[in-house]
């Protein structure tokens, strides 16, 4: 990349997830060779936004319409804030009643089982009834107390896929405890994605980036002589205050957990929003943002809020799944540590932007 590309580095616009924030970068190219047109959708989605842009040409209508085709199928099955949700609808059953699914549904299921197993149970979208005790999540009632030992003891009995069943021959599913729930919002965001990504090279657009709620895919290139950069912000209150690193993105998914605008206070303690399905209350380690490099939105949506439950445990089980990872643990007020595996020291090597 050419000095002169690096002065002309933008920060074009910083977005909000859950929490934590991604800046999207990008490059405005120093080549004297036309860019292609950089075309861009966006709007509201899952409680938060979307933005799809890509360089080339198509028919807009179309892919506009099949973007909200899309959204609606994905609400209508996994939305938690819709009522009539395939997914609410299984939150509200009864013990041993079963009902018929999608195959996409089961697929859900047995991808959130598996990365349950993988991240040795840091992950688990069952973790429903215990999110809400602490006053998280939607729906959830504000908490200012922790709850207590007995009522912990008590929604933990509720969390686990061994209270969920499933029978992928004949699309059924069930629970085998009452108030068994299952939250979406760890994981669909970045399901979207891949899912536009499919919708995008259908119509031959190759170079794209998409970002659901702060999970973003990025495919190919703005232009031939300019990446797509992705800035990961620091875990500080002020939204877009400070990057930590800006990292040039090909071909793959990257997204950002942190614990450090969801949370509430109990004599002096900070109660954050991250739980341990393990123990049932609020992490207690100093990792305030994970950010996870993979192959699809899916997993690394999924797998950064089990590396924020995991803290420095994660980096040897992220090393076992390919995953590029950097956590940002807090050593003093406003100062962060950055801690990555191998695999990202070596992606940050060779793709690192200056924002000098």
């Amino acid at each position: 990349m050419t000095s002169a590309v690096n002065l002309l580095l933008k920060t074009l616009c910083s977005v909000w997830s859950r929490g934590f924030f991604l800046s999207l970068l990008f490059l405005i190219s120093a080549c004297s060779e036309k860019a292609p047109t950089i075309h861009t959708i966006q709007g509201d989605i899952f409680g938060s936004y979307y933005i799809v842009k890509w360089a080339g040409d198509t028919d807009l209508k179309e892919l506009q319409s099949k973007i909200d085709k899309l959204f609606k199928e994905m609400n209508d099955e996994f939305s938690n804030y819709q009522n009539d949700s395939v997914v609410s609808r299984f939150n509200n059953l009864k013990a041993h009643q079963k009902m018929k699914v999608s195959p996409r549904f089961i697929e859900m299921l047995e991808f959130c089982k598996k990365l349950h197993q993988d991240s040795r149970g840091a992950f688990d979208p069952t973790l429903r009834p215990v999110i809400k005790l602490w006053g998280f999540g939607g729906g959830a009632k504000k908490v200012s107390i922790a709850p207590t030992n007995e009522e912990i003891k008590l929604a933990l009995t509720k969390v686990g896929f061994r209270n969920v069943l499933w029978d992928k021959e004949k699309l059924e599913v069930w629970k085998i405890v009452d108030d068994v729930g299952i939250d979406t919002n760890a994981f669909v965001p970045g399901w979207a994605a891949d899912l536009i990504g499919e919708i995008l090279q259908q119509q031959k657009i190759e170079n794209f980036m998409i970002d659901i709620s702060g999970e973003l895919l990025v495919k190919g290139q703005k232009s031939p002589a300019s990446a797509w950069v992705i800035g990961i912000e620091k875990p500080v209150k002020e939204k877009g205050a400070a990057i930590q690193v800006a990292l040039k993105i090909r071909d793959l998914s990257i997204a950002t957990s942190g614990n450090y605008r969801q949370f509430f206070e109990e004599n002096g303690l900070r109660r954050s929003h991250i739980i341990d399905p393990r123990t049932g209350r609020p992490v207690e380690h100093q990792i305030a943002s994970a950010t996870v490099i993979g192959k699809t939105a899916l997993e690394t949506d999924a797998w950064g809020t089990a590396l924020m439950v995991l803290g420095l445990e994660g980096i040897q089980i992220a090393d076992q799944q390919q995953l590029k990872v950097m956590l940002l643990e807090a050593i003093a007020p406003g100062e962060y540590r950055e801690v990555s595996n191998k695999l990202m020291k070596e992606y940050v090597k060779d793709n690192q932007v200056s924002l000098e």
